[in-house]
């Protein structure tokens, strides 16, 4: 009965008065496979309602059989809108799900977490950490031979009003230096690596308050902290461990300000500014509840007391690393060679506690805490460690986006009330 329908043109109406609908059906000479309202809806997998309402805003045709009035639809039509429906679908999905932990998003050379493990420019982090200094990590995430020299900076008067603590006066410090450079063209590669070292001599002066005097920064810090002899090296390895991982909140932060040919100083400022939430690294946190264990405190009261609130317990599981955060497992065997016995036996009482109750691991920054403690380190080393060692990943991420031509700029998908 559908071969009287071949070659014409059939308007039918279809929601309101003088709404009316063109479908052509094709002339060739075969019968056109059409469907019911029902398999339809099916297929679309929406109510007969929604299929209408496709109808009359113009995403589908339909004709009318002239003997029975029912609407009739061209199943092709309607396999290819569920297709091209489900693939804006899929995209949009994959999209925001890469926005938390999710499909790579942007192309890097500078760090890959694969296998369980970071990689810097291709070597394993954690190996890598063993031996080499923060100086050399650098260098090799910014892919030079050698740091330039950037001469005495002006730390202490350029940071002046940033009060006392370490963070606000180095948000100081990058303000000003910002707000100096005025940056009104791309910068060259050498005058971007000059800025970025000079960022990070900046940043580490200020953590230990004291010129560097040709040292390394670790050294820097164990002196300027009193560090005990041989205890250097577990801050060494702590600076060189944080150098960097992947696209986190703080490195995305800052390659979006970076994508705009910002000047170092903003992009590096960006990255702080991430950095300073306490879904990126809440050390407070972790410090109160070491501090708390080496108290004395009760292991499993204390892991019991934090699920019972239904808040994480911090410093623990790292989504990235399933099987356990590898930067933990590497300063924490480096401290138990070191650390007193009864420190370190309440700290691992805690580990303990928390894997057998929970099966939860310990993640970097529960390490950075437990470094702190031990060492006898100002309460917020943990805070400088991190920031001066990220320094590092954040202009080599920085770098890497200034030789990018492409403006990080994503689409927001609106979603009405």
């Amino acid at each position: 009965m559908f071969d009287d329908l071949i070659g014409h043109t059939i308007r039918v109406n279809v929601d309101s008065p003088n709404q009316c609908m063109e479908s052509h059906i094709s002339r060739e000479k075969k019968r056109i496979p059409l469907i019911g309202s029902d398999e339809a809806a099916k297929l679309l997998g929406i109510s007969l309602r929604t299929l209408y309402s496709y109808v009359s805003r113009g995403r589908i045709g339909r004709v009318i059989d002239p003997v029975t009035g029912n609407s009739q639809y061209n199943r092709a039509e309607v396999e290819e809108y569920a297709r091209k429906r489900d693939r804006g679908r899929s995209a949009g999905s994959a999209a925001r799900a890469s926005l938390s932990f999710g499909l790579p998003v942007m192309d890097s050379q500078v760090c890959a977490i694969k296998a369980g493990r970071p990689w810097f420019r291709g070597q394993d982090a954690i190996a890598f950490s063993a031996t080499a200094t923060l100086e050399q990590t650098a260098a090799l995430l910014w892919d030079v031979d050698s740091l330039p020299e950037t001469g005495r900076a002006d730390v202490a008067e350029d940071a002046g009003a940033g009060g006392e603590r370490f963070l606000p006066r180095f948000h100081q410090w990058l303000l000003t230096n910002m707000d100096r450079l005025h940056v009104r063209e791309a910068l060259s590669r050498d005058e971007q690596l000059r800025h970025a070292s000079r960022i990070l001599r900046a940043g580490a002066i200020l953590a230990v308050g004291d010129e560097l005097h040709g040292a390394a920064i670790h050294e820097t810090m164990a002196r300027a902290w009193g560090v005990p002899a041989g205890a250097a090296d577990i801050i060494r390895r702590a600076l060189v461990l944080h150098a960097d991982h992947e696209l986190n909140p703080s490195s995305f932060a800052l390659r979006c300000v970076a994508s705009t040919m910002a000047s170092p100083y903003a992009a590096t400022l960006a990255g702080c500014c991430a950095a300073s939430g306490v879904k990126h690294a809440n050390f407070s946190a972790v410090m109160a509840l070491t501090g708390a264990t080496l108290r004395g405190e009760e292991p499993a009261a204390l892991v019991a007391a934090h699920v019972a609130t239904g808040q994480a317990l911090p410093g623990f599981n790292h989504p990235l690393y399933p099987k356990g955060d590898p930067r933990a497992t590497a300063l924490l065997d480096d401290l138990r060679g070191i650390a007193s016995g009864r420190d370190m036996a309440r700290i691992d009482g805690l580990l303990h506690a928390a894997r057998s109750s929970q099966g939860l691991l310990p993640k970097n920054d529960f390490a950075l805490a437990a470094v702190t403690h031990l060492l006898r380190l100002p309460t917020d080393a943990c805070e400088r460690i991190f920031v001066v060692s990220r320094i590092v990943g954040w202009n080599a991420h920085a770098l890497e986006q200034y030789s990018s031509p492409l403006l990080i700029r994503p689409r927001a998908r609106y979603v009405p009330d």
